[in-house]
């Protein structure tokens, strides 16, 4: 039987020593070739039919190949679509992807079992809870991350999040087009980071608009969240004539509260919610919304992670190709005369 090549095959056939072909061929990042070095190195080593050892060479570069994606609710359907774009990018880089739901964030312990035992080779951490994850601790252990779904205000700590105030700026305008003046938003807690996004958009497009300042009804972002949210804004002083959901689950919960209470959608009420992909065409009645970029957010952000890991610099990012898109299934008409 013809044994494997070798590496010393290979560093033989071009006449350069086996440690330069090796980290060209393992794609070491520390490496500096002129670009027809690397290509006769590659083209030799496809012409031998040498097969690098993925074992062998993971021990050495301590990696795993294998990504840690942190998610506070498995079972949102945004975080769903994080998710697909995610597996989906890591598949084609030959990364595998690690879920790990975690409802209060990464705390130290999870961190050791994840990174210092070396199970992963970083982490994407969509937390948007601004208390949820220590990024200082993150730095200090020299931990890979990128924030996903959550804007970083601090340098050094990566993050890549949709475009949230001008999804939130298009329900509105939405709502203004179609004659509404009243408007009501049920926002999410004050320390969501998405939450405050959204809310920030909204009420700038409802201003820029000339119209009194929405009325506001925090609720957690959850179906209960939200008809507790809704059931106050209808029983309020100043109830709106519609109303932005400004989270999927939240907008369940709203459209329940609405039927509790009989209101009509559209008829007296109308309602626009964020997201929620084809469940919300299901809804009774089906639900209006914007749909973001979710699955791009996951794909981009598991490429960044990897630039992270390689030493590359790397700059926040949002996500605006594509950009917000209105999704019209009929829970949205004219006010009531």
């Amino acid at each position: 039987m013809r044994r494997p090549t070798r590496l010393r095959d290979v560093a033989e056939a071009v006449g350069l020593d086996v440690s330069t072909v090796s980290k060209v061929l393992n794609e070491d990042p520390g490496i500096r070739v002129r670009p027809d070095t690397e290509e006769r190195i590659r083209a030799a080593a496809l012409r031998l039919g040498y097969q690098p050892n993925a074992n062998a060479r993971n021990l050495r570069l301590r990696r795993t190949n294998a990504f840690g994606l942190l998610l506070p609710d498995i079972t949102n359907p945004v975080y769903a679509a994080i998710v697909r774009g995610a597996v989906r990018r890591a598949d084609d880089d030959g990364i595998a992807i690690l879920l790990v739901e975690a409802p209060d964030g990464l705390n130290e312990a999870l961190q050791a079992r994840l990174v210092t035992e070396k199970r992963v080779d970083g982490l994407l951490i969509a937390s948007a809870r601004s208390a949820g994850v220590s990024g200082q601790v993150l730095e200090r252990q020299g931990v890979p991350h990128v924030f996903v779904n959550r804007r970083q205000s601090r340098a050094k700590m990566p993050s890549i999040t949709v475009d949230d105030e001008a999804g939130a700026a298009l329900a509105a305008r939405t709502l203004i087009e179609s004659g509404h003046e009243r408007l009501g938003v049920i926002s999410g807690p004050r320390d969501v980071d998405t939450a405050v996004r959204r809310l920030a958009g909204f009420r700038a497009a409802v201003e820029a608009a000339g119209l009194a300042e929405p009325v506001n009804c925090i609720g957690d972002y959850s179906p209960a969240g939200g008809f507790d949210a809704m059931t106050r804004m209808l029983r309020g002083r100043r109830r709106p004539t519609a109303v932005f959901a400004s989270n999927f689950l939240a907008a369940v919960g709203a459209l329940a509260a609405a039927n509790a209470l009989d209101v009509d959608v559209p008829g007296d009420l109308s309602v626009i919610g964020y997201d929620g992909g084809t469940i919300s065409g299901f809804m009774v009645p089906p639900l209006t919304s914007v749909r973001m970029p979710f699955e791009v957010l996951g794909s981009q952000a598991v490429g960044m992670l990897s630039d992270v890991i390689a030493g590359r610099r790397v700059l926040d990012v949002i996500v605006r190709d594509p950009a917000p898109e209105l999704v019209d299934r009929g829970s949205v008409a004219p006010p009531a005369s």
